[in-house]
């Protein structure tokens, strides 16, 4: 009954979403703090979008996470909107990661977020930062969101071009366009790949449909902790 925003799984790790803009910042603070007594060698991932780097929760879980060594690492896709907020209206910052030097934690800044193997190779390094003991990270990957930021959102904040200009961009079309001018992978390939992703999700649709609606009598239940 939580909607997309609420999906999580801890069989997996994955803590879920937050309907709260900056709710995971707490939340992932905690889980890396009883990583760390436990001892068991995991790190913790925070995901936000730039607009919740201005939430007060951010500064004072970095502030934590910095003076407890956390193994944590604070991941920022920079769509460069918060909602309709351009990042230069609201923030000082030209660079996210410069707010990591307030709390002395290291920063890693990926210009192109929709480089996949730039965001991969900072992603390994701030990995093995935070799971050697040195304490958190913050990176931020730039990126940008061809749709708007909700249903009712016309996005008319900014131009068409803007977005065609960013929809060149699209990550997946460069990382294809890699794999096959490098020999990695043939069209063939790539088809397959794709093919089984969509069966995937084809498959996810019609389990939904077919599954009976939850029964009303439960929409109190999981609301409070017991």
């Amino acid at each position: 009954r939580g909607g997309s925003m609420h999906v999580y799984d801890l069989e997996q790790g994955n803590m879920g979403c937050n309907g709260i803009v900056g709710g995971g910042h707490g939340l992932s603070t905690g889980a890396a703090l009883a990583q760390k007594m436990k001892k068991t060698g995991n790190i913790v991932i925070c995901c936000m979008g730039d607009g919740a780097t201005n939430e007060g929760s951010f500064h004072e879980c970095l502030n934590m996470a910095s003076n407890w060594d956390l193994p944590l690492i604070f991941y920022v896709i920079n769509n460069k909107y918060g909602i309709s907020m351009a990042q230069e209206r609201c923030m000082r910052v030209e660079k996210i990661t410069e707010r990591a030097a307030s709390y002395r934690i290291k920063g890693i800044h990926v210009e192109d977020g929709n480089d996949v193997l730039a965001v991969y190779d900072a992603m390994q390094e701030a990995i093995e930062h935070a799971r050697s003991g040195k304490g958190p990270v913050l990176v931020e990957a730039v990126s940008y969101r061809w749709f708007g930021h909700s249903a009712s959102d016309a996005g008319k904040y900014r131009s068409r071009e803007e977005v065609a200009e960013w929809k060149l961009k699209d990550p997946n079309v460069k990382y294809k366009n890699y794999l096959l001018e490098n020999g990695i992978a043939t069209e063939e390939e790539l088809k397959e790949i794709e093919d089984r992703s969509k069966a995937t999700i084809d498959d996810a649709v019609e389990f939904a449909k077919e599954s009976p609606f939850a029964d009303g009598s439960i929409a109190f239940q999981d609301n409070y902790a017991d």
